[in-house]
């Protein structure tokens, strides 16, 4: 985007006095820094004309003024013209500044909010912040085309017209990851050759570079690709240079490798980047059309495969065409092959046209909540209007934590307790999933051992034994007391004894509870809650009213008086 910064400046030897009401100046600044700081305000605020009136030194204002209009980048970024008028005399300064910005600050305000509808739309409760920059970065490409004619620079105009060139592209992408509370900057610089605007995102301890830009295939043929996105400077500056005026954060972390250490296998095979992985990685044409056989079982939208420099065009040719082999199949679309990022290998990437698209996919789930000793079993279903065809052993499937379940066609196995999020897709339609693993150790009930006057806990339809530590819950003045442990544990709770306080401490996601024993006050979150019946200590087992705890961390509470038992959902 071409900028112009035009200073007028009046020789300070010719006293040119003007009266304060003439400037109707608002601003004063006695330092560089101050005026600065006043600059800067006033182009956060859009202002278009305004004035400030200046006390400190005037030794290289001009150079002074004008690193201060480019420090800023985002700002900057929002900026098509700069002027200003300096007069006045050698202890009083008056500094005329005028802005034309790319939008007004009405417009600001209707693409913020237009900012936080998508976001609303596009970002689900159980992403990461991972999913959210790759969210941000599908919608942005899916929905903006790159301006070949230069009339649009903003990402207004990218939200609103569908079209900008990269200055919209990298504004959008800062503003959206900005509300979402994930670090990000604008990084200038060139890309091929010409000016050019990106953006680097942290994401855990490690900042990349992401071009959104770059990675909007043209012309636009409606397809998504990851190849500018979470690179390491050594990657990126294969292309790319980067102003040296700027102060980046080192980025020398490669996406694959963080991806594999935090094993989130969904997102190595959405951005294609599980093509590093061996099994991925073709040597000959044999291997080449394995991989994509492989790969095309699960119906993706986009395969991408990595395969050696040695493998002819034929070859390639030869292993797409049996893919064509599959009656289910349409067309195959393929971009232009590039080297990946080591420069060793090339890389395919191909984009896959179904005869038969489903409505929706469904999922057949008996209920929720397992012990986790259970297999559970399950079936997935695509739906062709009223044609129901079971797709379990096609649909791809991603654990958000694949150490602690095993998942695989139409059965699952849990590693550990806990609560899972699961997503399955089929020809780019996605369906998710939450389930929950209790403790399996908790549940093996014990008739012969209940004492007299009993009182039972089900936890999700199943009893919990309380033989094994000797203490059984009791009632009193019509209030259920448990032992907090061997309750709360199973649901998936930590929980912990503060001796100093003598307090129970129970956390659930982000609630916290603190009780304290022989006390008729709790605490929710740092709020005092009243408690019908105190805490207290039983056969060195801290007791308390399981209503309270479980409504607290928001699970429904009946009780079954004709079966003595406290049910818990």
């Amino acid at each position: 985007m071409k900028r112009t910064l035009k200073t007028i400046f009046i020789a300070l030897s010719i006293l040119i006095i003007f009266a304060l009401n003439a400037y109707g100046l608002s601003y004063e600044a006695s330092n560089h820094y101050e005026l600065e700081n006043v600059i800067i305000e006033q182009m956060g605020r859009y202002n278009p004309d305004f004035n400030i009136k200046y006390t400190g030194s005037l030794d290289n204002i001009e150079e002074v003024l004008k690193n201060m209009v480019a420090k800023d980048i985002y700002l900057k970024s929002n900026i098509s013209e700069v002027h200003w008028d300096l007069s006045g005399t050698k202890n009083i300064s008056y500094i005329n500044v005028k802005i034309s910005y790319i939008i007004t600050s009405e417009e600001r305000i209707e693409a913020d909010k237009k900012i936080e509808e998508i976001l609303t739309d596009i970002i689900k409760p159980y992403m990461n912040d991972h999913e959210k920059v790759m969210a941000v970065h599908d919608y942005i490409i899916s929905n903006g085309k790159y301006d070949e004619n230069k009339l649009y620079y903003s990402d207004y105009d990218l939200l609103m017209e569908g079209s900008s060139v990269c200055n919209g592209y990298a504004l959008l992408t800062y503003n959206m990851l900005s509300k979402l509370n994930i670090p990000v900057k604008l990084i200038s610089g060139t890309g091929g050759g010409e000016a050019h605007i990106w953006n680097m995102v942290k994401l855990g301890d490690y900042w990349f570079h992401l071009d959104t830009t770059w990675d909007d295939p043209q012309p636009d043929i409606g397809t998504i690709s990851y190849s500018y996105y979470m690179l390491t400077e050594k990657e990126i500056t294969k292309d790319h240079t980067i102003d040296e005026i700027q102060d980046i954060p080192k980025s020398n972390k490669k996406y694959y490798d963080y991806l594999k250490e935090l094993s989130f296998d969904k997102l190595l095979v959405e951005t294609g980047l599980d093509m590093y992985d061996e099994n991925n990685s073709a040597k000959n044409e044999s291997e080449l059309t394995s991989i994509l056989k492989r790969k095309i079982s699960y119906h993706p939208l986009r395969i991408s495969v990595r395969f050696d420099k040695s493998i002819s065009q034929d070859s390639i040719n030869s292993a797409m065409s049996k893919l064509l082999m599959n009656d289910y199949i349409f067309q195959i679309d393929y971009s232009p092959i590039v080297s990946d990022n080591t420069g060793e290998w090339n890389i395919l990437n191909l984009y896959i046209k179904y005869k038969e698209t489903p409505e929706k996919i469904t999922l057949d789930f008996s209920k929720n909540v397992y012990n986790t000793a259970t297999e559970v079993k399950f079936n997935v279903y695509a739906l062709y209007g009223n044609k129901k065809v079971n797709i379990t052993n096609d649909v791809l499937i991603y654990p958000y934590d694949s150490n602690k379940l095993n998942i695989l066609k139409g059965t699952l196995k849990f590693k550990e307790p806990g609560n899972y999020n699961l997503l399955f897709e089929y020809q780019g339609l996605r369906e998710t999933i939450s389930v929950t693993g209790l403790n399996s150790n908790a549940f093996n009930y014990i008739t012969n051992e209940k004492p007299d006057n009993y009182v039972n806990v089900k936890v999700y339809d199943q009893y919990i034994d309380f033989s094994t530590i000797n203490q059984w819950p009791f009632i009193e003045n019509g209030r259920t007391m448990v032992p907090l442990r061997a309750v709360f544990e199973v649901l998936n709770c930590n929980v912990k004894w503060e001796e100093a306080s003598k307090s129970a401490v129970v956390e659930y996601g982000a609630t916290k509870i603190i009780i304290p024993a022989n006390s008729t006050t709790a605490y929710i979150n740092g709020k005092a809650s009243s408690l019908d019946v105190p805490a207290k200590i039983v056969n060195d087992r801290i007791m308390i009213p399981l209503r309270f705890v479980s409504e607290a961390i928001e699970k429904t509470v009946i009780w079954d008086d004709a079966e003595r038992t406290v049910l818990i959902y």
